[in-house]
């Protein structure tokens, strides 16, 4: 994981190789090779267990300078998804029950392949679908 950022509400994390991609006004952007967004309660944690960040830090530049590979990650049946990193670090993403019962999708998390219209994993209120492009 070489950066992180916010858009708006959605931390973003890029993985994998920089890659040049154009956004969706055509201009060219360095992206990861992967991308995570996510829109629901999430802690990055050292090994230590001491939180380097949260959906409550404001800047998560620092996080990128870390340069944690990742390892592995982990699916519980609570729908807590961790990612695993080789510096010993973890990222938890911890999806939350919605008291919404309209029955409209609640996105927590996204993982694909930024610019490129490949097949990627959403998860929401409604599970964890792959989507194609």
């Amino acid at each position: 994981m070489w950066s992180a950022g916010w858009a708006g509400d959605i931390a973003w994390f890029q993985f994998g190789k920089t890659v040049v991609r154009l956004d969706r006004h055509g201009n060219k952007r360095e992206v990861g090779e992967y991308a995570l967004h996510v829109s629901c309660i999430w802690h990055w944690r050292s090994s230590s267990g001491f939180v380097r960040a949260d959906y409550d830090t404001q800047d998560l530049r620092s996080l990128g300078a870390l340069g944690a590979r990742f390892r592995e990650a982990d699916l519980a049946e609570s729908g807590l998804l961790t990612f695993h990193f080789d510096n010993g670090d973890t990222l938890a993403i911890e999806p939350h029950e919605s008291d919404d019962t309209s029955g409209e999708e609640t996105e927590y998390w996204r993982f694909f392949q930024p610019g490129l219209q490949t097949p990627h994993v959403v998860a929401s209120n409604l599970g964890v679908e792959w989507h194609e492009a």
